[in-house]
């Protein structure tokens, strides 16, 4: 008995277990349908925002519009109508063209004159000899009047003026009206003389002599050298020329 139920009740548990496991299958599909699909959502970014700055626009400043001033109209004059002379005067000749002026030299400038030198009444010669001994320096001279040819006359009342090199001025005694001889003759250095200047020692250099009278300059002034060796001692002719 209990295996004849086992071998009925078997198909239909079967049976039963089948239709089970396909209502679970159909219902699992019908879950699986009524799902919803995802749908993906498109995320957009942000575009950043341009704020245009506007430009700016020039201000037209209108030129000043110049108004035309009306010129006058000039009113023609008439011209007067000449009456004719009943005598005729003949017509002046035509002008002769003048011959174009030649262009004027543009003067040169004169050279400054130069400074004339004082004319005193003296003129001078000297003489320059290397017999001067070392205790002094000496120099003589003549001072005379010339009329002529182996005419003179010898003054008096004049002094010789030398600046030496050492600064100082020397004056000669005052000339006498006659005259003498200023070394030895026959040795070659002697002249004729009425004064002389010495002073000590022998002083080399460059001197400046000329003849004064009262103080006045009355000869041009010249310079001489004396000389450290040989030694040297000079002699002056200080004359004018007279006529008698």
């Amino acid at each position: 008995m209990s295996y004849r139920k086992f071998t009925f009740w078997s198909p239909i548990t079967i049976l039963s277990l089948v239709s089970l496991g396909l209502s679970l299958g159909c219902s699992v599909g019908a879950l699986a349908v009524q799902a919803p699909t995802l749908t993906p959502t498109l995320i957009k970014t942000p575009r950043p925002t341009y704020t245009s700055t506007p430009r700016r626009t020039p201000t037209f400043t209108p030129s000043p519009t110049s108004t035309a001033t009306s010129t006058p109209t000039q009113t023609p004059t008439p011209t007067p109508t000449p009456t004719p002379d009943k005598k005729a005067k003949p017509a002046a000749p035509p002008a002769q063209e003048s011959a174009p002026e030649e262009p004027t030299a543009t003067p040169t400038p004169a050279e400054p004159a130069a400074t004339p030198t004082p004319a005193y009444p003296f003129q001078m010669t000297y003489y320059t000899h290397d017999t001067g001994s070392p205790g002094e320096t000496r120099m003589t001279a003549w001072i005379r009047v010339d009329y002529g040819p182996g005419q003179f006359k010898t003054l008096a009342g004049f002094q010789m003026k030398a600046l030496a090199p050492d600064g100082n001025t020397y004056l000669s005694e005052v000339s006498g009206s006659g005259f003498g001889d200023s070394t030895v003759k026959g040795t070659g250095d002697n002249h004729n003389m009425n004064t002389k200047l010495e002073f000590k020692p022998y002083t080399s250099g460059a001197y400046k002599i000329f003849l004064v009278e009262g103080g006045t300059q009355v000869s041009p002034e010249i310079e001489v050298t004396l000389g450290v060796d040989p030694r040297q001692y000079v002699h002056f002719d200080f004359f004018k020329q007279e006529q008698k």
